[in-house]
């Protein structure tokens, strides 16, 4: 489970805790439908976790070991930071990292070979950026490699099999279903089998060997699929039960996990947290958020999922500090 959630796939010596309140999210339920938790996932509950040294949305979020790095996004309702923190699970604290090559948003982000990654997002020029970077821990900075095939923003990055997938997102102004993979070993891209449903600000997790990834943009997208590395093959899933975009996707417990999103016209944030079991082929309901979010991405270590930051309203107009943390009671 760790390993799928590497893929995922979020530097002040200080424990977070003091940081200013930078947004208070209110609760703003969405779904139509009632709580039907799986039995088996009843004991899971949330709480709050150490604040953000700042508020921010829009970002990457990765584990890598102990630790959940929260890579760019929008800071005080502006796009593109460079922002790099790092909260250490052990002990609670955050602390920031070298910043981002670039000021960057909606960045995929990746951790693989005892490295952080970036790829993608949206940058300086409109359209996203071809950049690839990764962070290591041994050096404390941020190396470039070969860049995308092209420029993109808003897809998913994981790891899988050793390599990193980069799939959707928008490019050249539009939707693509454009599946990239590289390969650390080599330092290349290489072409897979395309997304079946382009898409964008979608949520994508690897579990047991398989990527699945739905929701998105445009439009409340519920449609899920997975990749089979094995055969280089997409295969059509049941949908998710509430369409929506700008929203995280986890491995957890051995479940694809959805968590939050926004709904067409950036008019309402959700709370809901669906999880697709891929052994029983359904999906069902995990506790919502304590408040809708979106702009988010999640991380998972040990038995712990991590929701960093976000978006407590649509767009990109707030940002919060606030950091959520699943876990057993």
């Amino acid at each position: 489970m760790r390993r799928a959630v590497a893929a995922l796939l979020l530097v002040c010596g200080c424990s977070g805790t003091s940081a200013p309140h930078a947004a208070t999210p209110s609760a703003q339920p969405t779904s139509p439908r009632p709580v039907t938790t799986a039995a088996a996932h009843q004991h899971l509950a949330w709480s709050a976790g150490a604040r953000l040294p700042l508020a921010v949305s829009e970002v990457g979020v990765a584990a890598l070991g102990r630790d959940v790095h929260v890579l760019g996004g929008y800071v005080a309702g502006r796009p593109g930071s460079t922002t790099h923190l790092v909260l250490d699970t052990t002990t609670g604290r955050w602390r920031r990292a070298a910043p981002l090559p670039a000021k960057l948003d909606h960045v995929g982000a990746v951790a693989l070979d005892g490295r952080v990654w970036a790829v993608g997002g949206y940058g300086p020029r409109p359209g996203g950026t071809t950049g690839v970077w990764s962070w290591s821990p041994a050096t404390l900075r941020w190396t470039p490699h070969a860049p995308l095939p092209d420029r993109r923003g808003a897809g998913v990055a994981v790891a899988l099999g050793g390599r990193i997938h980069y799939v959707g997102g928008r490019s050249a102004g539009a939707d693509t279903g454009e599946h990239d993979v590289y390969d650390p070993a080599t330092d290349r891209w290489s072409r897979a089998a395309p997304l079946p449903t382009p898409r964008d600000h979608a949520a994508g997790a690897v579990v047991d060997g398989l990527l699945y990834v739905t929701a998105g943009r445009p439009h409340d997208l519920r449609s899920t699929e997975v990749y089979d590395p094995r055969h280089d093959s997409w295969q059509q899933l049941a949908p998710l039960p509430v369409g929506r975009s700008s929203l995280a996707g986890a491995a957890y417990r051995g479940l694809f996990v959805v968590l939050g999103g926004e709904h067409p016209g950036e008019r309402a944030v959700d709370r809901e947290v669906d999880a697709y079991d891929p052994r029983r082929g359904r999906w069902t309901r995990l506790a919502d958020l304590p408040y809708g979010l979106q702009g988010i991405g999640a991380a998972v270590v040990g038995a712990d999922l991590y929701v960093p930051g976000g978006g407590p309203a649509g767009g990109g107009s707030r940002q919060t500090d606030a950091l959520l943390v699943l876990a057993p009671r």
